[in-house]
């Protein structure tokens, strides 16, 4: 990280929050942001039940954004930012509540360093236990969340992550015009991995900050229509950064990561066979646009191995997490050192070539 001089002035922070039916949980965000010195934007992406209504009747001060068809959360986040005046921006979920302080907590490390993402610790809405301290980014395209169901005393030191989750994260206004903004191509989950990739090859830094609190409701259950909208996006992202050469390179742990993801649509039976199977079709069908980046600034931030705990239900879920990352570690590192991705960004770039 660079250091740059400022002082953080607390008054010149948005709150950007984007909701679709979320009155269940709208409230309780609001209410937890009373105290936070911040201007609050919510985009509402056409919710059918009574959120625009709470919003609107309890929350006066709040910047109302009413979208008239449901454009997405990428796309929400970017309208909201778009209508921030200040230099600071804070994207957070609508199913959350702040600890006190918490958002002066998340910003301060952005006025001490250049090129800055940080991110919260994020606790189940509960506070039972930890439901992210950001995200692991796998070379598959595949998203793992970080120190998911551990307890809530632990991981509270600051430190650099790979990845972020679009739960809660901060950073300047004008760092996110910079790397881009979520792309709008991604209509619902996977922006934040695909942000986290563009991050990357935009030399910034996340930064995991721990002593800001959020609690989020979080459910593990991935549905089949959840499934089509993993998978589509996690194809999205190799389309978009994978060039031939690379796809070839890495073939063997895509191979294996289609596999895991197809055991996994299993056992959402046919329906989840059929909406894998869409994702593919569908994606297929998409252009998508090349992104052009130094490999190495991409492959120094992701990760081979899948975590502990997740994909993991019985002794031979775990004997096969364990086989498949010794693939995936083998294919990794074999070819990320042999043309020295990881160590130097002054090497042969694995990125150029169709």
């Amino acid at each position: 990280m660079d250091r740059i001089r400022g002082v953080i002035i607390y008054n010149n922070i948005s709150i950007i929050i984007v909701t679709f039916n979320h009155d269940k949980f709208i409230r309780n965000c609001l209410n937890s942001l009373k105290s936070a010195p911040a201007d609050i934007i919510v985009v509402d992406n056409c919710s059918a039940d009574n959120t625009v209504n709470i919003i609107e009747g309890e929350f006066p001060d709040v910047i109302l954004i009413k979208s008239q068809e449901n454009i997405g959360y990428g796309a929400g986040v970017n309208l909201g930012v778009k209508n921030a005046n200040n230099e600071y921006i804070v994207i957070l979920n609508p199913d959350t509540r702040v600890e006190q302080g918490s958002i002066e907590k998340l910003v301060k490390p952005l006025a001490k360093y250049d090129n800055l993402v940080t991110i919260p610790k994020a606790l189940f809405y509960d506070g039972s236990k930890i439901n992210t301290c950001g995200n692991i980014e796998h070379f598959t395209g595949l998203t793992f969340t970080r120190c998911l169901g551990d307890p809530v005393d632990q991981f509270n030191k600051k430190e650099l992550v790979g990845g972020l989750s679009g739960v809660c994260f901060a950073l300047k206004k004008a760092d996110y015009e910079k790397i881009g903004g979520f792309d709008d191509n991604i209509f619902l989950y996977m922006e934040d991995a695909e942000l986290s990739w563009r991050i990357s090859i935009n030399n910034h830094k996340i930064l995991y900050v721990p002593k800001s609190v959020i609690y989020h409701d979080y459910n593990l259950e991935v549905k089949p229509e959840k499934i089509y909208h993993l998978e589509k996006g996690r194809y999205y992202i190799l389309k978009k950064y994978f060039t031939k050469k690379i796809f070839v390179a890495f073939l063997p742990s895509i191979l294996i990561s289609e596999i895991l993801t197809t055991g996994y649509s299993v056992l959402n039976g046919k329906k989840g066979l059929k909406y894998k199977y869409k994702a593919l079709m569908d994606i297929r069908k998409m252009e998508v646009q090349k992104i052009e980046y130094n490999s190495h600034d991409l492959f120094k931030n992701l990760s081979w191995q899948i975590p502990d705990k997740q994909l993991s239900y019985s002794p031979v879920d775990n004997f096969l997490r364990k086989l498949a990352n010794a693939c995936f570690y083998l294919n990794f590192f074999f070819i990320t050192t042999l043309v020295n991705l990881r160590d130097s960004p002054k090497v042969k770039d694995l990125n150029r070539g169709k």
